[in-house]
């Protein structure tokens, strides 16, 4: 019929051995060197004797979903991707069971990575959070007579002091200010300044207007160790009066401390005084930069595991992450047609296959079957007795009628034995397009276009595949836009 018609298609039985590994090999022979449509023999009792190694692979594309994902998140890292011909002749190098256990490894290791990277960011953060408090009570505990000696000062201490750095008491006097002081508490902490609004509301509406609360925004984001993502935050310190002169929490106290859990801050230790806050600074300061030591180690351990996975295991071939992928695809639809086989002592499955094709299946089963003396065969049984079935359609494509085929079967395929209207489009398609569009200029470019796409077809096959699969229509539209707007004599 060639390519004017659907391939006239026979009915048969193909025989399997009942061994996992024999059946699986057979099965991954049919799809790689014939074309054959098999018929589902479970599909009253469903029966589906190879679930478990489906199941197996669902859990291997999670992982590797997972794997992704986290690549993705690494910087300069880049997966080659797609490049199917190359896997599909190298495939034989991965196998179900080896693969399945080295990514059950891999993944164990990022999450315990992860998990390890997520405490150490929140307890880096914690330091910071502490420093900048601790930084926050230097600056509001300095005294006017010694501003004079604080020139050294670091620019980040400069950028954290308050709008109203002076005492809440004024210029009291020293004695009479100590003794009020006795009367007064503070609870200081970090919260996100996008609810810095809504928590300063809450306090002043459950403290009736009794307690001060300064905000100070951190300079610098922090990174959230759950999302990854950069969060601003604010230093808060809330002032209100202690009825117990600091002998026990106050009923103001437990107020306040209760609003700032609601919120989910955290709360530090406001420092007793200017000594010891600048003792505490630079202890936290020794703990940042070792928790952010840690934190670069970290990444630099990520970033050589990343390189593993995505380094190409052949000169040419996708990423190794990639070629797992596609194994898993190629080995779930295996075990997929596998579940459509009846029987105990041999696997036996009604299939379809193209009637032209029927001496070359048979011969490629039975060189594979002797090449494995003493194991059972695989073998095609001929069915005669099809005639009240109907057939399925069969076209054979190529390159140029690939991509007219996906245009005219998206209204509907041919029934079995119909005319193909394929090839009147291949013609028909581009002159119409051409007249409608009917621009020299532009279907010169579109000529360009398509020249260029054919010229690097190899490059393009896997990088740009939608320009890959048309450049010939793109071709011939381009073609018939300048042979359209020829003049006519």
């Amino acid at each position: 019929m060639g390519i004017f018609r659907s391939e006239p298609m026979s009915h048969g039985t193909l025989v399997l051995p009942v061994d996992p590994v024999r059946a699986r090999y057979f099965i991954d022979l049919i799809g790689s060197k014939a074309n054959m449509q098999f018929e589902d023999m479970n599909a009253q009792s469903m029966h589906r004797p190879y679930k478990k190694y489906i199941q197996r692979i669902d859990e291997m594309q999670r992982i590797l979903r997972f794997l992704f994902e986290e690549l993705e998140r690494i910087p300069d890292t880049e997966i080659i991707r797609n490049n199917v011909t190359d896997f599909l002749d190298n495939s034989g190098e991965y196998k179900l069971d080896g693969l399945e256990s080295r990514l059950k490894v891999i993944y164990q290791d990022f999450i315990q990575s992860k998990e390890n990277n997520v405490k150490i960011t929140a307890r880096r953060n914690s330091f910071l959070e502490e420093s900048f408090v601790v930084k926050t009570a230097i600056v509001s505990m300095a005294q006017t007579p010694q501003r004079s000696s604080m020139s050294g000062r670091s620019r980040s201490d400069d950028q954290f002091e308050f709008e109203a750095t002076r005492s809440l008491l004024g210029d009291e006097d020293t004695g009479a200010r100590r003794a009020l002081e006795t009367m007064f508490s503070n609870i200081a902490g970090v919260i996100p300044l996008a609810d810095q609004d809504r928590f300063s509301r809450t306090l002043f509406r459950a403290t009736r207007g009794n307690a001060f609360t300064v905000f100070q925004q951190i300079p610098e984001p922090m990174q959230d160790p759950s999302t990854g993502r950069e969060v601003q935050k604010s230093v808060f310190v809330t002032y209100f009066q202690d009825h117990r002169g600091g002998a026990g929490a106050s009923a103001m106290n437990e107020k306040i401390s209760k609003i700032c859990a609601s919120f989910g801050v955290n709360t530090y230790d406001w420092p007793a005084s200017r000594e010891s806050a600048e003792e505490r600074r630079n202890l936290l300061q020794a703990e940042i930069d070792e928790q952010s030591l840690a934190i670069k180690q970290h990444e630099k351990r990520l970033q050589s595991e990343a390189a593993a996975l995505v380094e190409p295991p052949r000169l040419g071939s996708n990423s190794l992450v990639e070629d797992w992928r596609l194994f898993c695809i190629k080995e779930k639809a295996i075990y997929a047609t596998l579940n459509l086989f009846e029987g105990d002592k041999c696997l036996r499955a009604d299939c379809w296959y193209p009637a032209a094709d029927q001496a070359e299946i048979g011969g490629m089963l039975i060189q594979h079957s002797s090449q494995n003396q003493g194991t059972s065969s695989a073998a095609l049984l001929s069915d005669h007795t099809w005639r009240k079935k109907s057939p399925p359609t069969f076209i054979r494509r190529n390159e140029l009628t690939s991509v007219f085929q996906v245009l005219v079967y998206t209204i509907g395929d041919p029934r079995y034995g119909e005319a193909d209207p394929v090839p009147l489009t291949i013609v028909t398609f581009p002159f119409l397009f051409g007249i409608m569009y009917g621009d020299v200029g532009h279907g010169a470019m579109v000529l360009m276009v398509g020249m260029y796409a054919v010229w690097n077809a190899s490059n393009l096959k896997y990088s740009a595949w939608p320009l890959y699969a048309g450049r010939y229509m793109i071709v011939m539209m381009g073609f018939f836009c300048n042979l359209c707007r020829l003049p006519v004599q």
